[in-house]
């Protein structure tokens, strides 16, 4: 007995096809080769299953999106029914399908049911863009919370999915949960076999609305027919045009949360949504972990071409996102670039290679003010920015922000306007630094020596120079050492060389008893003051329970009488915020003055360390000040310092 011909997939492709564009069942199975009879009854199963599935999305209406049951049951029928075909290549998709591929807002609306929300086409159109360079590129996308961030890092993935099949996602959050719960929607958005239907409250606001079109339908199924297939929550791979090469292709979306011990998976686009939360936006150990995760994993995961985009609203001066936006790369052109270590202190003389911000920012505000033209402008219904004041006025109404603006304006400020902290809360305001036309309209001159390395001494500097070591130790943690030179008849604080690490009591300073050598940092920096005849003449140092040795210990009372100097103990405790004698009384005029001379920053990690301290510190900052204290300890204590005779040495032939 002659078996029964299958049908090929191709065939009942161009038969659904045919449906979908509106052509009769008897032309679509003429266009298909296939028999009439076929094709009545893959309609009559169809209909059959879409009526289920209409069924089933009314229960889910109306008992909250139930999973499960009746709605899984439906979908695998219609699934079954043959009204999933397999990918669709470009030249057989319907107009609308084509349309979608490059029109986004488009695509959101008529397959994903989404309202029109300008912002979220312009952020979206910026990152695709980028996927277009041949070069990694990072971005920072701040939004305020409740504008559909979270949505739209799920429509950017989805739609990169449906333009090519053979890229390779990343989902990133602030654990694996929330990671494998946009790596599940992503899912099912793809494997939806009907037009989704809007959630009847959100429809009734004006929020979203009914979609038009099947993804699955106009595209071809994503899911893979082989049941073998990865198709799991957290992981799992589409169909490809030609159906094949499953087995050995990484996973179309992985899911990682930021907090795992490890992230494999590299990818073309990365998105990072809720990874920076309150908890890690202070100076705290789960801030120091996430930067460190950041960059030592995060980073790496993006390929060569690949976009890597972090989104969330600004927490504070020290969240993730400002330490994203402070990183700056060198641009070289290939062909003149010859490796050479453009850190390096013996290129200072030539042109230093253009900078720029490794992360392309792309900020919304909540408000605009310079857009507001009135009440009727800040309406609910009134045109969204950049149309209108307000960047999603249903989601982010006039009546909610206006009252979070005067009963909380920093948290206004900062969550919803993306601004920095406000200026009062920072230590030194950067410019004053660089050099610049600061926010209060005042030109600074900088206190930067650009001509000048750390270890060297400014040139020609008149008598008397004070020499002076200041430390803030820490008995677990980093500690912070600055060498500066004091010249109190013009009032100038020469900062020579600067070190922020990890010690113990004898790599700051040792005694070996058998040879009756010293060693370690302290001893390191007097020779070479020495030797610079800027002997050391004070050590100013922070006391507690840990750090004692410094006066108890013979040795050191002997080392100190050798070289002459003085140690200073220093109690912050008392007079951290005093309003004459504090870090905010003693370090900003000297900086806005120029007071200050620091060493240059060019490709100098010391410099930048204490900058960034510098212009980082806020009253409530608990880690990451070791260097500011340091500088606030040798500031404080110079102008009370006298000097001392430079002590003698015994005369020895060059050769011993």
């Amino acid at each position: 007995m002659q078996g029964i011909r299958k049908i090929p997939a191709n065939d009942k492709a161009k038969f659904w096809q045919a449906i979908h564009s509106g052509h009769t069942v008897k032309d679509a199975c003429r266009i298909a080769g296939v028999h009439q009879n076929t094709g009545y009854n893959w309609v009559k199963r169809s209909k059959a299953a879409k009526a289920k599935a209409d069924a089933a999305a009314e229960e889910l209406h109306k008992f909250e999106r139930r999973k499960g049951g009746q709605q899984w049951q439906a979908a695998m029928e219609l699934q079954e029914a043959g009204d999933l075909p397999p990918a669709i290549p470009l030249d057989r998709l319907t107009e609308e399908a084509k349309r979608g591929l490059e029109d986004f807002q488009f695509f959101r609306e008529y397959y994903l049911g989404r309202v029109e929300s300008p912002w979220q086409v312009e952020a979206a159109l910026e990152i695709v863009k980028l996927l277009e360079s041949e070069e990694k590129e990072f971005v920072c996308l701040n939004v305020p919370p409740g504008a559909g961030k979270s949505t739209l890092f799920h429509d950017v993935a989805v739609w990169a999915i449906v333009r090519n099949r053979a890229i390779r996602v990343l989902i990133g959050s602030a654990n694996q949960n929330l990671a494998k719960m946009y790596s599940r929607r992503i899912r099912e958005t793809l494997e939806r076999p009907n037009p989704m239907l809007a959630d009847p409250e959100l429809a009734r606001k004006g929020l979203a609305k009914d979609a038009q079109g099947c993804l699955s339908i106009d595209y071809g199924r994503f899911k893979p027919s082989d049941k073998g297939a990865l198709w799991r929550a957290e992981e799992f791979i589409v169909e490809q045009l030609d159906g094949n090469g499953l087995d050995n292709k990484e996973p179309t979306v992985r899911a990682y949360g930021i907090d795992a011990e490890f992230i494999g998976h590299r990818a073309d686009l990365c998105l990072f949504d809720d990874v920076a939360s309150t908890e890690n936006a202070r100076e705290s150990t789960a801030r120091d972990k996430l930067l460190e995760r950041w960059d030592s994993m995060a980073e790496a995961r993006v390929d060569p071409g690949g976009v890597l985009a972090v989104v969330g609203q600004r927490l504070g001066a020290g969240d993730l996102y400002a330490h994203v936006l402070s990183k700056v790369t060198y641009e070289f052109d290939e062909d003149d670039y010859d490796g050479e270590d453009v850190t390096a202190t013996t290129l200072q003389d030539k042109p230093e290679p253009p900078k720029k911000q490794k992360y392309k920012h792309i900020v919304y505000r909540a408000y605009y003010e310079e857009l507001d033209t009135g009440p009727k402008s800040r309406r609910h219904d009134a045109p969204p920015y950049p149309n209108g004041p307000l960047l999603d006025p249903k989601r982010l109404s006039w009546k909610d922000l206006s009252y979070l603006r005067h009963s909380n304006n920093e948290r206004f400020r900062v969550i919803y306007q993306q601004e920095d902290l406000a200026d009062e809360s920072y230590l030194i305001d950067r410019t004053w630094i660089t050099g610049g036309i600061g926010k209060d309209g005042v030109l600074y001159h900088g206190c930067i020596d650009q001509e000048r390395q750390p270890e060297y001494i400014p040139p020609n500097l008149s008598p008397p120079v004070i020499s002076i070591i200041a430390i803030d130790p820490s008995p677990t943690q980093f500690w912070g050492l600055i060498w500066m030179l004091y010249q109190p008849q013009h009032n100038l604080y020469h900062v020579v060389d600067i070190q922020r690490t990890k010690l113990t009591a004898e790599n700051l300073l040792g005694y070996n008893t058998t040879t009756q050598e010293y060693s370690g940092i302290l001893e390191e920096w007097c020779n070479r003051a020495y030797d610079l005849n800027y002997p050391v003449t004070h050590i100013i140092v922070e006391i507690n329970a840990a750090q004692r040795f410094l006066l108890q210990h013979d040795f050191v009372r002997k080392w100190e009488t050798m070289w002459s100097l003085n140690i200073l103990p220093h109690t912050t405790s008392r007079n951290k915020l005093d309003q004459n004698l504090g870090i905010e009384a003693i370090l900003p005029p000297l900086v806005r003055s120029s007071a200050l001379r620091l060493p240059s920053m060019r490709g100098n990690w010391k410099t930048l360390a204490l900058v960034d301290e510098l212009c980082k510190w806020t009253r409530d900052k608990k880690n990451g000040t070791d260097l500011a204290m340091a500088l606030w300890f040798a500031c404080l204590h110079a102008p009370n310092l006298v000097t001392v005779k430079r002590p003698p040495r015994q005369w020895r032939p060059s050769w011993i």
